[in-house]
């Protein structure tokens, strides 16, 4: 088959190059001028990602061995292996990956309108447009994708973070990351500091509204100054979004496959692009093969919801629960991408987890 993917992505390029390994003939279209940038994400991963069996050598710039958490007047540390990636590298991974199976990526190529059956792609190098007209289209062109809502697959309530990081200079253990809680931080999700070295970190934080104000308070508060500024819109999972209509498959940030408590999506969307590929090649139902992965995303959206109602003292209290060492076991030996037995086994080592359950109601 003749298959369109829209958007070169790390999750969109992969899922290029399995489909091109599938033997269908596949065509990537990018509207920016180079694949991975601009910089729109910190670039974490949890230590799920082994699961995909790549090469790390390439985009590799740190490993975790622990993540601290800060709420307002507690501290947690747990032990997890992570990884940070430079997303440019990563990106261009993908981009080679897809391009060494034998698909052809067109940069400088945006998605404009559908026609019936085709698609318009504006050429910005030759000022043109171009009429395609493929078997297969799949929208991996990010959150606020074109394509999906030439589609009508957009959500008309899905929701969005507005994320912003800078790369700053300091004196950082390499070892682990940082994450701020809090009323003060970030009332609506938290704040971080990533070291990529003991002299260079990303640090940053994100929110569905005035993530600006609260970013420059928090880099004031550390004496941190901008080497460089990123900033990038970030989907919240909505359990009711369709991710198929006639010819066209949501895949990634378009589909909204994104962490609703962590707001990451690297490890699910990667994910997403395999299961994606088996159901266009094996023709298989795509909404119902994607339900395992839908369920975990679903229960981060469950704690989502808990978490904005959250008081400073909510934050402390449920710090001072996970720094339990029966408790903390837990959280070393699950990933924030294994929720559903992270969940499980926390609330059986620790049933008064069950209190913040009233924020349902």
């Amino acid at each position: 088959m003749n298959i369109a993917v829209i958007g070169a992505g790390p999750i969109g390029c992969y899922a290029a190059s399995l489909l091109a390994k599938h033997g269908h003939q596949v065509s990537v279209y990018e509207n920016h001028a180079q694949i991975g940038l601009p910089i729109q994400c910190t670039g974490l991963l949890t230590s799920d990602f082994d699961q995909f069996k790549l090469p790390m050598e390439s985009f590799l710039v740190n490993t975790f061995e622990n993540v601290e958490v800060y709420s307002p007047h507690q501290k947690l540390e747990v032990k997890q292996k992570e990884y940070l990636v430079c997303r440019n590298k990563f990106d261009n991974f993908f981009g080679n990956l897809a391009k060494k199976e034998g698909v052809t990526v067109y940069l400088n190529h945006s998605f404009l309108r559908k026609e019936g059956n085709e698609l318009i792609i504006k050429d910005s190098i030759q000022n043109v447009e171009k009429r395609i007209t493929p078997d297969i289209v799949i929208a991996s062109d990010g959150p606020l994708s074109p394509t999906a809502k030439a589609y009508g697959l957009y959500h008309p309530q899905r929701e969005n973070y507005y994320g912003i990081q800078a790369i700053v200079e300091g004196h950082f253990d390499p070892a682990s990351f940082k994450t701020y809680f809090g009323e003060k931080v970030c009332p609506e999700l938290f704040a971080w500091i990533v070291p990529e070295s003991s002299t260079i970190a990303r640090v940053g934080l994100a929110m569905r509204k005035n993530s600006r104000a609260y970013f420059d308070k928090f880099m004031a508060e550390h004496g941190f100054t901008v080497k460089e500024m990123q900033a990038g819109t970030i989907p919240v999972y909505h359990p009711a979004q369709q991710l198929q209509k006639e010819n066209c498959y949501l895949l990634g940030d378009a589909a909204g496959f994104v962490k609703a408590t962590t707001l990451g999506g690297l490890v699910p969307g990667l994910r997403q692009a395999e299961i994606v590929v088996d159901c266009i090649s094996n023709h298989k139902n795509y909404q119902q093969e994607v339900q395992p992965l839908a369920k975990k995303l679903k229960l981060h959206l469950l704690v989502r919801r808990i978490l904005d109602k959250f008081s400073d003292r909510d934050w402390d209290t449920l710090v001072s629960y996970i720094n339990q060492p029966k408790v903390q076991k837990v959280f070393e030996k699950y990933t924030r991408d294994n929720p559903i037995p992270l969940v499980m086994m926390a609330l059986i080592k620790e049933p008064r987890f069950l209190r913040f359950g009233k924020y349902l109601v």
